[in-house]
């Protein structure tokens, strides 16, 4: 009877407790309560359940304290890129033309498509495209170098065949196959 209560009062905080708590907290609740129940079985072969159980439930919640604290900080690092890309949109080509357009220095434009994170994908025909618009070559060239990262779209080009038409054959005269030419008469017999 003993022993029951003590395993519901290990795992009857992890269940009630995990609503309100940050990662850090649950992975240490989480490991201590499983960390006690394998420290108090491994401790009853032994004879001294109460210290497996003290032994395995702190280890437990140091190891998920730890874990959730990983888990914790990855999540405040994704909250504060989304806050960033939200305050700072990604540039579009369309948008580097506007600020060519509108006079702004080369280093004012690759300011901003530093901090908005922008990253194009430039075919040869956006490249004329943006010198024709007055964009520079210095920020085209930037912009080229801000790749985006991982697979890009391949795009598929298919062959183009050319079909001339063959002139048309001269039929010669006589027996021949062919037209001939005769240097002391003019053109072919």
């Amino acid at each position: 009877m003993r022993r029951n209560l003590f395993a519901i009062a290990l795992v009857v905080p992890f269940f009630a407790g995990c609503s309100g708590m940050n990662n850090t907290g649950k992975g240490a609740l989480a490991g201590g309560g499983i960390g006690g129940l394998l420290g108090a079985g491994i401790g009853s072969v032994s004879g001294n359940a109460g210290a497996g159980a003290a032994i395995g439930g702190a280890l437990g919640a140091l190891t998920g304290g730890a874990v959730g604290s990983d888990m914790d900080r990855d999540e405040r690092r994704s909250q504060a890129v989304a806050a960033h890309n939200a305050a700072n949109p990604p540039m579009s080509k369309q948008d580097v033309i506007y600020m060519a357009q509108s006079h702004m220095s080369d280093d004012l434009i690759i300011g901003q498509i530093d901090r908005s994170n922008s990253a194009f994908q430039l075919s040869p025909q956006d490249v004329v495209f943006l010198r024709g618009q007055g964009v520079s070559e210095r920020v085209i060239g930037y912009m080229q170098a801000r790749r985006p990262a991982g697979p890009v779209a391949v795009q598929t080009v298919r062959p183009v065949y050319v079909v001339e038409e063959r002139p048309p054959v001269a039929i010669g005269l006589g027996f021949s196959s062919g037209p001939r030419y005769y240097p002391h008469r003019r053109g072919c017999w």
